[in-house]
């Protein structure tokens, strides 16, 4: 297959995406997956720990005679844009922008053109095919069914019964978790938000009688996890239900 790296535009947002684009040897047009990467700002081989799963997929595809385009996520590599302030739904826009881009391209089949979304991917797919007809297909890999606070609660706890903590502690944590979501919910304003929840958590603190340095070390890993910066995002994952976006989707799905 040929390689090439290149740019497309999200005039939505006035920012420029870059990528790479896979097309199998032979006669064309060939059907297309565009390859959309799971929560966090990443590159477009979804690379992690040296890893890079995008890239793997890309080249077994077009290998076989489907051609894939993946792309440097909002702020990352060659994109431009902000990834720290898009919600899904924003970067649902960057997908919708790979479609309408690969629509133009002699060497792609138009009416075959769909996404291949891990985990959050999965989600941002799915609001695409809501808004943008002629989407092909949709391979959800590890992709949510629940809200994003379901999501988070349950790895955190499954992560936690694997590092050997109590079930009592796990519950604690859970039930910790769950007021500061609330806060999130109901609260709009990020600044407001993050004050809410650090002023629970440090009450919660100093029930257990944590210790001042400790308290304050706490605090501040809380706030560069869980800051205001990522509330945006954040809001929007945790009250968003999958369910009623799939109920919506008409094209065949591999899930």
């Amino acid at each position: 297959y040929s390689s090439e790296d290149l740019t497309f535009p999200n005039d939505k947002f006035n920012i420029t995406l870059g990528g790479t684009l896979t097309i199998p040897v032979g006669k064309g047009p060939f059907p297309a997956a565009i390859l959309i990467t799971g929560s966090g700002a990443q590159n477009r081989n979804e690379e992690l720990m040296g890893h890079k799963p995008f890239l793997v997929i890309a080249d077994y595809l077009s290998r076989n005679g489907i051609a894939v385009l993946r792309f440097d996520d909002r702020g990352v590599g060659k994109s431009q844009g902000s990834y720290a302030t898009a919600t899904s739904a924003d970067l649902a826009t960057d997908a919708e922008a790979a479609f309408n881009f690969l629509k133009n391209n002699p060497s792609i089949n138009p009416k075959l053109i769909g996404f291949i979304g891990h985990s959050e991917g999965s989600l941002i797919a799915a609001i695409s095919t809501t808004s943008v007809p002629g989407i092909a297909f949709i391979v959800s890999l590890a992709g949510n069914g629940v809200t994003g606070q379901q999501v988070i609660i349950r790895q955190d706890e499954d992560i936690s019964k694997l590092s050997g903590i109590s079930e009592d502690k796990i519950k604690e944590n859970t039930e910790l978790q769950k007021k500061l979501f609330a806060v999130l919910r109901k609260e709009k304003d990020n600044k407001k938000a993050e004050i809410k929840i650090l002023a629970i958590y440090r009450e919660s603190l100093e029930k257990k009688k944590t210790s001042k340095e400790n308290a304050a070390k706490a605090v501040n890993h809380l706030k560069a996890t869980f800051g205001a910066d990522s509330y945006t995002w954040l809001r929007y994952f945790i009250m968003t239900d999958p369910s009623d976006l799939w109920k919506k989707v008409k094209c065949p799905v591999l899930a």
